[in-house]
């Protein structure tokens, strides 16, 4: 039988069955995992025990809070549980305004990936997702990097937080966000900058809170980085920890292959940094304008997610303004980078 076609007019009540069908499985041919996060408790529940790991593995478990909220997320494959494949959209075009308007009528968040043919849905009342793909291991390439990614978003925002896409690193507690487009050098200064011994929340995707002052908090406990990347920072030796190369042909390096782990569980956000690739004898700080830092912050991290513009750049413009903006002119000596980030973060105040 071929799969069910959803439109516009369909999806409120195709997310809504997804939910609420998976809310009624027998548990016992699913596989619990217990996540904690900043602000969030998470019982995930998958169909297929090797994405289960994959997700324990990879997303940071951290002190969520007393106040933290209890989300239930449901992970599965319709091999895997005996039901129909998933629907595929139905219309002509797909009108991702459209699309997101239908949802919030009805008080929800989705988003639906055309292939491979992935459909997730949230409801901020019930808390509770449901992900329905065709079968185990038939998820996005870059799932393993960013596992759970719009659940986390949509999830945290329910509590003020927002997930930005933006590299991190700190000193004694303080700390940078670092942002830009892909291949602006984000990772590799990370990676640069733990060689040096500072810490970071993460190289790729953070959670941010404003409250009384910006912070960071981690989500996944990966850093990516090229192989020539690596070499700069660790030197050419340090490859052969670090396994096969991803769909990117970046290495996946898990927390628990550098020791000491630089990971920490929050940094409290004092500048925003842009770092260039410029090739210079050293690396050089030069202020820019908030205006400057917002073009550079808000495409990738408001645009990687699948819904909520509007409040995502309103995030992005208090951040900017809250924040000293520079751009970094990157040197391609590693331990240049990483001490004149540390002298930076040390200069800033408590």
């Amino acid at each position: 039988m071929p799969p069910v076609r959803i439109d516009v007019a369909s999806l409120p009540a195709y997310g809504r069955r997804l939910i609420h069908e998976a809310a009624d499985l027998s548990r016992s041919s699913l596989h619990l995992r217990q996540l904690s996060i900043y602000g969030l408790n998470i019982d995930a529940w998958f169909s297929d025990p090797g994405y289960a790991d994959l997700c324990t593995r990879n997303i940071a478990q951290t002190p969520p809070g007393a106040s933290a909220a209890k989300i239930t997320l449901f992970l599965l494959d319709a091999a895997s549980i005996g039901a129909p494949a998933p629907a595929r959209w139905g219309e002509n075009t797909f009108d991702r305004a459209a699309f997101n308007e239908a949802l919030a009528a009805a008080g929800l968040h989705g988003a639906y990936l055309h292939d491979p043919r992935v459909w997730q849905f949230f409801s901020p009342k019930e808390r509770a997702g449901v992900q329905m793909i065709r079968e185990p291991g038939a998820t996005p390439d870059w799932e393993a990097g960013g596992p759970l990614r719009v659940f986390l978003h949509w999830a945290a925002a329910m509590g003020g937080a927002r997930l930005c896409h933006a590299a991190t690193l700190g000193h004694a507690g303080k700390g940078v966000l670092l942002s830009g487009a892909g291949g602006s050098g984000k990772s590799g200064t990370t990676l640069a900058g733990i060689a040096g011994g500072l810490s970071t929340v993460g190289d790729d995707y953070c959670l941010l809170t404003l409250g009384d002052g910006p912070s960071a908090h981690p989500l996944y406990r990966i850093l990516k980085q090229d192989p020539a990347g690596v070499a700069r920072a660790l030197g050419s030796a340090a490859s052969s920890r670090f396994g096969a190369l991803n769909w990117q042909g970046k290495y996946e390096i898990h927390a628990s292959a550098l020791s000491p782990s630089p990971f920490v569980d929050r940094l409290t956000i004092k500048a925003l940094l842009l770092p260039k690739v410029a090739q210079a004898p050293r690396s050089e700080l030069r202020p820019v304008s908030a205006g400057v830092a917002m073009r550079a912050f808000a495409p990738s991290s408001v645009f990687q997610l699948p819904d909520d513009e509007a409040r995502g750049i309103q995030f992005a413009a208090a951040l900017c303004r809250k924040l000293p903006c520079y751009e970094l002119l990157l040197s391609e000596d590693a331990e240049d980078i990483a001490g004149t980030i540390r002298r930076f973060i040390e200069g800033l105040p408590a």
